[in-house]
């Protein structure tokens, strides 16, 4: 009876098996095989999770828990930003009136509705029993005072919440200008080789260069610079808090952004996962002190008293931003300014019509209370969330996190890149003594106010003549290339390869010319992908910036997201668990 039983009992199984691979996407195999008891093996490959997702693959959803991890590196190690720090807009009036996206008119204008119908609805009521409006006689007065109060209140929340926006933002640039500090700092002090006594002070090749080992301190630092800053963010938004994740923080080890090492010192440091950007902060300083012990970096107690003084400066804007995002207003102010702007647009209709106002004026009348003052206050309480960490508002123009972080990963090496060959090293200052250094300064030591548009006329017109006399000329011709723009041609160049020199640096100047006041690096020359976004001054939705294939979600789009991708892989995952016991129990049960 058991010999008959069992083989019926695999064809089940085989059957059953084929209907989880339909439902929970696991792939099933039947094998034969006389040396193993396993009769049944169920393969989980690593792009089960994906093929489970049929859908878009710009979708963030459809790629799991990883790929959002992942889309949200791919923007924290940017050097140049895709977008300005917040929607940047034309001042005319016409530019300002065109645009819906962003504004108060598109936030309130479904409550607006509600209000109109609302204004409908009393309407109706009023002309159906007008013995009410005895009821309200006097009551335009009571509603002028309650408007009144309503305005005060009202404009001084909307100052304290943008004070509260503001000062997010001045938290922000604080932390990047001393972590700039920083670098700058330790970029000047670090060792550097000096070149031989007896070459040109003029010439390119005399320069001093970093050495080897204080190069690479220098790029550690900058890492450590960069992963402070992710994870700081990582703390104050939702929209990074992915990065925080055990998932997220094995996956900035794939991606090489933190050695094993570190990050089993981050994972096990006696610190909440929310602060563990002060780890690395402390990994700043320390490194910084201990390269000067070892002489990789000059200075003396100044040095470290300074290091000191921006470590402790930069702590402290990070705690000042935590608490203001946990203590941004009292709930009793923004409850009476709630209850003070719903009673004024609420009780508008029964004011307008009471008071002899035509229909269409109360029904336009509660339309412009609404778009204005509770546009105000939603106005107010978006600035009261400025990295968009909460749901009630689109999202369209917060503080964007990715920019600062971008911004903060150039600035991250920008000093040591600016300082990697320096003009007037140590021995041209010294010379063969110390007493003969000033011949070889000479060369750097140029007129104040440089010289006059005829003295370099002058110039043009001797080199000109040195050049046409001379017979072993560098340089054998000369071809006028706009009006007031001569190039050099040399013996080997041809017409095309100066004609496109040319072109570059048009271009060049056009994109110089074109960057934004305050922007720190060029568009479409200093980004990493041109064709990715424009920065400019238009917020339309086909005007506006837009990154390619794997853009940037709402903040919380990507917090969500990651949670309701994390849970389903969570349940999958079970199954996955509970099919292994059930096999194992049955091959327990077989042998």
């Amino acid at each position: 009876m058991a010999t008959m039983i069992f083989p019926i009992t695999i064809i089940l199984l085989h059957s059953t098996s084929d209907a989880f691979s339909t439902t929970w996407g696991i792939q099933s195999r039947y094998i034969i095989d006389d040396s193993s008891s396993r009769l049944f093996v169920f393969d989980v490959p690593s792009s089960t999770l994906d093929q489970r997702f049929d859908v878009d693959q710009s979708s963030s959803r459809s790629a799991g828990t990883q790929q959002i991890i992942d889309n949200i590196l791919d923007e924290c190690t940017r050097y140049s930003a895709r977008r300005p720090i917040m929607v940047q807009f034309d001042p005319e009036a016409k530019s300002i009136w065109r645009h819906w996206r962003g504004t108060v008119i598109a936030e309130t204008w479904k409550s607006a509705a509600w209000h109109a119908l609302w204004t409908v609805a009393v309407y109706v009521v009023l002309q159906k029993y007008p013995f009410i409006t005895k009821w309200f006689k006097g009551f335009n007065t009571v509603w002028g005072e309650l408007l009144a109060v309503t305005t005060f209140t009202l404009t001084f929340f909307v100052n304290e919440a943008y004070a509260c926006w503001r000062k997010c933002l001045d938290i922000c640039y604080n932390v990047q200008g001393r972590l700039n500090d920083l670098g700058m700092a330790l970029a000047g002090c670090a060792r550097r080789i000096e070149p031989q006594d007896d070459m040109d002070p003029s010439s390119l090749g005399t320069t001093s260069t970093f050495t080897e080992q204080s190069r690479k301190l220098l790029l550690i630092i900058a890492r450590y610079i960069r992963m402070f800053n992710i994870l700081m963010y990582a703390s104050f938004t939702r929209s990074h808090r992915p990065l925080l994740t055990p998932q997220g923080m094995r996956r900035m080890v794939k991606r090489v952004l933190l050695t094993e090492k570190e990050h089993s010192l981050l994972t096990n440091a006696q610190v909440p996962a929310t602060v563990r950007h002060n780890v690395v902060l402390m990994w700043i300083f320390r490194t910084a002190i201990d390269s000067r012990k070892a002489g990789h970096f000059d200075g003396g107690f100044g040095f470290e008293q300074n290091l000191l003084l921006r470590v402790e400066e930069i702590r402290a804007e990070g705690n000042y931003m935590e608490c203001i995002l946990r203590a941004r207003l009292p709930f009793s102010y923004v409850h009476i300014v709630q209850v003070l702007v719903d009673l004024v647009t609420w009780l508008y209709p029964i004011m307008a019509i009471t008071s002899e106002l035509s229909f269409q004026i109360g029904v336009m009348g509660v339309i412009f209370l609404t778009m204005t003052y509770q546009g105000l206050f939603d106005l107010a309480k978006r600035f009261l969330d400025p990295f968009h960490n909460e749901s009630f508002w689109s999202g369209f123009d917060p503080i964007r996190v990715d920019t600062i972080i971008a911004e903060t990963n150039a600035g991250s090496l920008r000093w040591m890149y600016g300082l990697d060959k320096s003009p007037i090293p140590l021995t041209i200052m010294q010379g063969n003594n110390r007493m003969q250094g000033g011949d070889k300064l000479d060369p750097f030591v140029l007129p104040d106010e440089g010289i006059s548009v005829e003295e370099v006329s002058e110039m043009d017109k001797a080199i000109e003549e040195a050049e046409r006399d001379s017979t072993d000329m560098e340089f054998s011709e000369q071809v006028v290339v706009g009006p007031s723009t001569s190039v050099i041609i040399s013996e080997d160049d041809t017409v095309e390869a100066e004609q496109q020199t040319y072109q570059d640096e048009f271009e060049e100047t056009q994109a110089i010319m074109s960057a934004p006041p305050g922007a720190d690096f060029v568009p479409g020359l200093d980004d990493q992908d041109d064709d990715d976004c424009l920065i400019g001054s238009d917020d339309d939705e086909d005007e506006d910036c837009v990154p390619l294939d794997d853009s940037l979600e709402p903040p919380t789009n990507v917090y969500d997201d990651y949670l309701e991708t994390l849970t389903t892989e969570y349940e999958d995952t079970m199954k996955q668990y509970e099919i292994s016991a059930f096999i194992d129990n049955l091959d327990e049960k077989t042998s």
